[in-house]
């Protein structure tokens, strides 16, 4: 039997996990200023939807607290007022994705276009 050291296994682990996260960030600008028509782009976009949807609740605390007025309140507000927008965001990008997944081959009255315009991933800071 041959045993692969620890520190390899975690640096084939690290490198792999940051290549995904790299690559489901990047792919999804593409999907968004794409928002191509036919079956394939629209079940692409789902699935970049549901994998993108989780990032909108950390992405609206860190916008909300730089949007804070008072800086002290910054980290309450924050995490109050931000985690009630990111919540609302995520559900909404994934209630898209689920809906483009499920309705994939037909246009569904949009000319394949999404349910919704979605904001960018990233904060406006």
């Amino acid at each position: 039997m041959v045993s692969i050291p620890k520190r390899k296994v975690f640096f084939r682990f690290s490198f792999f996990s940051i290549f995904f996260l790299l690559f489901f960030v990047f792919c999804q600008s593409s999907v968004y200023a794409d928002m191509g028509k036919g079956p394939a782009q629209k079940f692409a976009r789902g699935l970049a939807y549901i994998v993108a949807s989780p990032f909108q609740l950390p992405k609206e605390i860190i916008q909300t607290a730089g949007e804070a007025d008072p800086v002290w309140l910054a980290p309450w507000k924050g995490f109050a007022q931000g985690a009630g927008a990111g919540l609302y965001q995520m559900g909404r990008q994934g209630i898209a994705g689920f809906w483009d997944i499920l309705t994939f081959w037909t246009p569904a009255g949009r000319e394949w276009g999404p349910l919704f315009e979605p904001s960018s991933l990233f904060p406006q800071v």
